[in-house]
């Protein structure tokens, strides 16, 4: 999976949204860490399949979430099944019509 392209598409200022072959697979976005009053980038994983916390996280740079997006991405991807990717993309296709 490691070569496929995942392009970000910004959404409003410090919003993206997350695609990969023309599907929305996630988003990644500017946020305040109320804890420690800092601004951060947060981002996550966003299909319709069960998923660990692994796939969301925080980062403080826009790349350094590029960054864990795609790891993380690239680790969810890489273990889900034929079965797992079709039920995705049939949830997906239904939710736009």
């Amino acid at each position: 999976m490691t070569d496929q392209a995942l392009i970000l598409r910004q959404a409003a200022v410090g919003d993206y949204y997350v695609y990969r072959e023309g599907r929305l697979i996630g988003r990644i976005r500017k946020t305040e860490n109320h804890v420690h009053g800092s601004v951060v980038w947060a981002w996550g994983i966003t299909v319709p399949l069960p998923s660990g916390a692994w796939t969301r996280g925080s980062a403080d740079s826009l790349e350094a979430a590029q960054k864990a997006f795609r790891a993380a991405w690239e680790q969810f991807y890489d273990s889900l099944s034929p079965e797992q990717i079709a039920r995705w993309h049939h949830t997906q296709d239904a939710r736009k019509g």
